[in-house]
């Protein structure tokens, strides 16, 4: 069992360059593990009452290089220490990020309530190593001005390009191209958003 392995099989280099890993055997990752729930607590817990707290608490709970998103809580966070955010990105209500592996999001991007980015995965054919815990994470990144629906999830190592929109409820399994439109489940390209495509929109726009 866990204790039987060392700790190296848990490192924080072993668990983001893709490799097998077993997280609650090394001392280092289980500590900021910890800490992470326990800056996710105190956020969570301002219930959106306190701004420039809650930006404190993000410059703790993300990586040294993250910029400060526009967040409405509560978020569930995993190793907030390997997200990466751009400039001026909003994160709606209730979103997932299991960073086993670097998550990046790029500038202006805008995330969907309940929406769950997931890095982190088990074994499927081989049942010991799923009960004694191994895991296997690769990254996830999301291009600039790309928008999430609510309830999008993205599966373990899934890069998905600039100015992109996926829709409500969609199941992103595979890369996606720059500008596209993506659907479904599990998500597929439906089509090419073009640069022109703006100006009917405007059209309804008065201002």
């Amino acid at each position: 069992m866990a204790d039987m392995h060392h700790p190296d099989e848990g490192s924080f280099e072993r668990m983001t360059s893709g490799q097998w890993f077993m997280p609650s055997v090394n001392e280092e990752v289980s500590a900021e593990h910890r800490r992470g729930f326990l800056l996710a607590k105190e956020l969570n817990e301002l219930q959106n009452t306190n701004p420039e707290r809650a930006k404190e608490i993000l410059r703790e709970l993300l990586s040294p290089e993250s910029e400060v998103p526009g967040l409405h809580t509560p978020l569930n966070v995993e190793y907030g220490c390997n997200v990466t955010i751009g400039k001026d990105v909003f994160i709606n209500f209730g979103a997932t990020i299991l960073a086993q592996a670097p998550v990046t999001l790029g500038d202006h991007v805008m995330i969907g309530p309940n929406c769950s980015l997931i890095t982190v995965g088990h074994p499927v054919n081989d049942h010991e190593m799923r009960a004694e815990g191994w895991e296997i994470a690769k990254p996830i990144s999301v291009g600039r001005n790309t928008w999430f629906g609510a309830n999008v999830t993205v599966l373990p190592g899934v890069t998905i390009g600039e100015d992109c929109v996926v829709g409500a409820n969609t199941l992103v399994t595979t890369d996606i191209p720059d500008r596209s439109l993506v659907l479904g489940q599990p998500g597929r390209v439906v089509r090419t958003l073009e640069d022109n495509e703006d100006r009917w929109e405007r059209q309804d726009l008065d201002v």
